[in-house]
């Protein structure tokens, strides 16, 4: 058999087309095919098939999968491919070779690997073979549901990065006629992917063709200004001049035309640029690193040696030296390999960091390790990047994380040796020679001093083992007593080595300089080392340490003073604070004390101040972020808080401080679970929706939710549950997921208590918005009501603003202008009287949409401008998209159509970084409207489709209507009567259902 999903879902047998049946067995087909190596639930074949599953949905997805089991009966096998496996799973079994994406992959991955070795014939050949498997994009032609959407994009990106690679092994061989032909069709159908644009141009110049190579830039030139009012890519501006001056490389083939992002990552961090006694390593690494672009392949460089031996210092500074020969980016990323306490970070993390940062949208990064890698790959292909990947656990960690281009490099740090990792040429760093040791020594403590006494230097440094961090240990405490003679110190190390000679010799310098720096230390500053030690994240705030020392912030300042002067504690440099962080081995030595000095009461105690201290910053700074649609009043749970003034103080600037303490705030939330403080941690977590909201936090909110909600769930703590099951609900609201978004909120419901009137409000108000949005108008209107009812019996403002201006949205959909400006004008007032400011943008946007109702456009641009300029002041980017959407709308209206695509181009890109699809609908309306004011009807039609494909996806009936309407204008005046005619039948149904209910 063959199976096809690179296009229409389809099998063959003995080479026939065998009947699939239904269009919605088709589909099935389709998600069987694309998960072939695991069993699907019920559940997501159902989330395969629809957005919005009927209610016979079970029993219509039995009769598909019924259909398709007797259609993939095999002769001569005894029984159908399609399976029923784990308990209610279905699986349709492939062999090798049989399903077209496989072969794809197979190929494609092929190809890649001759285009790096500078194999490039059979990097064409290969690369080719793979691109003829399509017949059309992914899933061609079946209308599939959400658990299908991003997969159809990865392929649908996969595919792109082939055909660019292809066409980069076609132009190097010198056949740049080959290529033209599929290049014009690809860039058809995607015009705005400028990188294709870039290989037609060079191929057409190549081919002695110029004059269409310019023809294609303008032709790009005006579909940019006429879609997104923008202007092409600064590379293609580029190429254009070149072509332009008749620049001989690019005829010659001296130059592969391939895109340079804007704005090359430059993530090296900031360190120490003095280093002892490693010239000659410094000198080998710069010249390897510099051979990048030379060989075949990518530069690999493994630096591996015992823990404080240098390997990280040594690699950044070779980095930072070299950064000038790998312009196209420098990444760096901590993979916590041998980091006590946190667990190594998984490759497709780590991979997903990556492909944001060069550029591809979030919601088209792969979830699947190897997919991810092999998009990598493909996205550094042809650049000059170079990847840091520091304190790596293994080769599987750091394998998927290399690039792919031969001018690429990656230098790996691990304290093992990495083997297996065969493309990799091994640099292990040794312990410093006896000389370069009293030089660090004399670096740290002072030359005249140490070479006072050289034989007590030469002592003390064979006590350190030589190793780089126990002399840094050792030298710190000879400069903190000038007084004390060299072979002091040397004695009491000898003698600190005798109580732990029991430990590996690897360790026992280390150990042993920490063991009597830490017996040197006030009680004060041992407990602190002890307290940090267990924290799980790298750096942090000096206020985290007098939360958990139960101290004033000015005494844990001064404590991590002496912690810093002895060199157990490194500061970390910040844009606006100063940061702490522990070396592993200190920190491993820490946690060894605090086991053996604490008792666990005591470490619990520790905990719950530090969860406390974090919940009271994170909701003063929720509080100054002023977003908080429903004005919720704080449950004042006991906890332990800094005084007022330095709480103002530290959230200063609330959106910063959110970014700053992100992954300390995440890892305190898991630290209040573990220690049974699921109160607190669950309102921390819930403390943090704001801010997931405004930063696009999604799988992050996603994770630490949940998982505070089934620990709230297994406590019986209701209050906690109804503040997650909000926060959850708005997410699913915010990414378009109504189902869930109205379960959630229907558990809170159902969860509050009667001394909870103001969430029964929040949920309330919630539900009604959602109701709203699916076109039950009746439901939301007591719903609103309802919600508003409480809001005012609890005096909340801000949730009495929200219920209100739902009352009056219903009105306006309704087309009851007067009485939802009444509602509307209500809402303005009292959040100017209250100085809400996310009430008065609210406001303002929903009295521009009764403007633009009533066709007074240049009213309605003036509430759209405040609203949009409220909401930017505010940070919130999603509100300001919202507005300023509508505005570029009223904007082509008004006879400026240039700067109304300009702002509705940046408000798609908005929406879709907030993986918002009705906002992402919205403009792509606006877009229309715009396109058929312009008399660009084919390219309104298109506009429209794609709002109303979206509209009806995820179950906005109010406005598919609305999209349909300007769907039928663009038939019209294309001259389509009968397609006009039937999208307006559907708008005119769909009106009468929504009068109905």
């Amino acid at each position: 058999m063959e199976f096809r999903v690179l296009g229409r879902p389809d099998v063959y047998y003995e080479g026939e087309s065998l009947d699939i049946g239904t269009p919605k067995q088709r589909t099935v087909l389709g998600a069987l095919l694309l998960s072939t190596n695991e069993a699907l639930s019920t559940e997501r074949l159902m989330d395969s098939v629809w957005w919005q599953p009927p209610a016979a949905a079970g029993a219509n997805l039995r009769l598909y999968l019924a259909g398709l089991r007797r259609v993939l009966q095999v002769p001569g096998e005894g029984g159908s491919r399609l399976c029923t496996v784990r308990a209610g799973g279905y699986q349709i079994n492939v062999y090798p070779g049989e399903l077209d994406l496989e072969r794809f992959d197979r190929l494609a991955d092929e190809g890649e690997r001759a285009l790096r070795a500078g194999r490039l014939p059979a990097a064409a050949d290969c690369l080719e073979r793979a691109l003829r498997l399509w017949r059309g994009r992914a899933l061609d032609g079946v209308a599939y549901g959400p658990a299908l959407q991003a997969t159809v994009l990865r392929l649908e990106e996969r595919r792109l990065a082939v055909a660019e690679q292809w066409a980069q092994a076609r132009l190097a061989l010198g056949q740049p006629e080959s290529v033209v032909s599929e290049l014009r069709a690809l860039v058809k159908e995607h015009p705005l992917r400028e990188r294709l644009c870039v290989h037609l141009m060079v191929a057409l110049c190549r081919a002695g063709r110029p004059g269409e190579a310019l023809a294609a830039y303008a032709e790009l030139c005006a579909l940019l200004a006429s879609e997104l009012g923008a202007d092409p890519g600064p590379e293609l501006r580029r190429l254009h001049e070149r072509i332009l001056r008749g620049d001989d490389s690019l005829a010659s083939g001296t130059s592969s035309g391939q895109a340079v992002p804007a704005a090359p990552p430059r993530q090296l961090p900031a360190g120490s640029t003095e280093l002892c006694g490693r010239a000659d390593e410094l000198a080998w690494l710069a010249r390897t690193l510099r051979g990048a672009g030379v060989g075949d392949g990518p530069v690999v460089i493994a630096v591996d040696g015992v823990a404080g031996v240098g390997k990280s210092a040594l690699a950044l500074k070779v980095a930072r030296e070299c950064a000038s020969w790998f312009p196209d980016g420098q990444v760096y990323v901590d993979l916590r390999g041998a980091t006590p306490g946190l667990e190594p970070l998984r490759p497709v993390e780590v991979l997903g960091r990556f492909l944001r940062t060069f550029g591809v949208r979030p919601s088209a990064v792969p979830d699947d390790e190897a997919e991810a890698a092999a998009l990598f790959r493909s996205v550094v292909a042809q650049h000059r990047v170079l990847v840091l990947l520091d304190d790596a656990a293994s080769l599987a960690q750091v394998r998927p994380l290399l690039p792919g281009g031969a001018g690429c490099a990656a230098v790996v740090t691990s304290r093992r040796v990495l083997t297996g990792l065969a493309e990799a040429v091994r640099l292990p760093l040794d312990l410093l020679s006896p000389g370069h040791a009293v030089s660090l020594l004399e670096q740290l403590a002072g030359t005249p001093r140490v070479r006072a006494d050289p034989a007590g230097a030469a002592r003390l440094a064979a006590l350190c083992g030589h190793l780089p961090l126990a002399l840094r240990i050792a030298g710190a405490r000879l400069a903190a007593r000038p007084g004390s003679p060299v072979a002091e110190l040397a004695d009491r190390l000898a003698a600190a080595q005798h109580r732990l000679d029991e430990l590996a010799v690897a360790d026992l310098a280390v150990r042993a300089s920490l063991d009597l720096t830490y017996r040197g230390l006030t009680e004060r500053a041992r407990l602190a080392l002890r307290r940090l030690g267990p924290l799980r994240t790298r750096d942090f705030p000096s206020w985290a340490l007098a939360a958990l020392l139960d101290a004033p912030l000015s005494q844990a300042d001064q404590v991590l003073d002496d912690l810093v002067a002895v060199h157990l504690v490194e500061p970390v440099a910040a844009a606006d604070q100063t940061r702490y962080r522990l070396h592993d081995l200190v920190r491993a030595f820490a946690q060894e004390q605090a086991s053996a000095g604490d008792e666990p009461s005591a470490r619990t105690a520790a905990t719950r101040r530090l969860v406390g201290a974090a919940l009271a910053l994170a909701e003063r700074a929720d509080t100054r972020l002023s977003a908080d649609f429903l004005g919720l009043a704080r449950h004042r749970l006991a906890r332990w808080s800094l005084p007022r003034a330095e709480v103002d103080r530290i959230t200063a600037d609330p959106r910063s401080w959110f970014e700053r303490e992100h992954d300390l705030l995440m890892s305190v939330v898991d630290d209040g679970l573990a220690v049974g403080a699921t109160g607190l941690a669950g309102s921390l977590a819930a403390a943090l929706t704001t801010f997931f909201q405004l930063g696009t936090h999604f799988d992050d909110w996603r994770r630490v939710q949940s998982r505070a909600l089934a620990a709230a769930l297994r406590a019986g703590d209701r209050r906690t549950a109804v503040k997650l099951y909000r926060g959850l609900g708005e997410l699913e609201t915010i990414q378009d997921r109504y189902p869930e978004a109205i379960g959630h909120f229907e558990a809170a419901r159902a969860a509050i208590t009667n001394h909870d009137p103001e969430y029964e409000a929040a949920i309330t108000a919630g539900l009604g918005y959602l109701y709203r949005l699916r076109g039950q108008s009746s439901a939301a209107l007591d719903t609103f009501g309802r919600a508003r009812e409480l809001a005012l019996r609890t005096d909340n403002l801000n949730g009495r603003v929200y219920a209100t201006n739902g009352i009056g949205v219903v009105h306006l959909e309704r087309g009851r202008l007067a009485e939802a400006t009444a509602y509307f004008d209500e809402c303005l007032r009292l959040s100017r009287q209250a100085g809400y400011r996310p009430g008065e943008a609210q406001a303002l946007r929903s009295l521009g949409h009764v403007a633009r109702a009533d066709h007074r456009y240049a009213d309605a641009a003036d509430y759209f401008r405040r609203a949009q300029q409220i909401s930017e002041n505010l940070g919130d980017r999603l509100a300001a998209a919202h507005a300023a959407c509508w505005l570029g709308e009223t904007r082509v209206r008004l006879g400026r159509p240039g700067e109304g695509r300009r702002l509705l181009a940046r408000c798609l890109w908005v929406h879709r970084d907030f993986a918002n699809a009705w906002g992402e609908a919205g403009t792509l309306w606006a877009l229309a409207v715009a396109q058929l004011a312009a008399g660009r009807p084919r390219l309104g039609l298109h506009r429209a489709g794609q709002a109303v494909a979206i509209w009806r996806r995820i179950g906005s009936p109010h406005w598919l209507a609305t999209g349909l309407r300007v769907l039928a204008e663009a038939h019209d005046a294309l001259g389509d009567p009968v397609a006009a005619e039937q999208a307006r039948r559907e708008a005119a149904e769909l009106r009468q259902q929504l009068d109905e209910s």
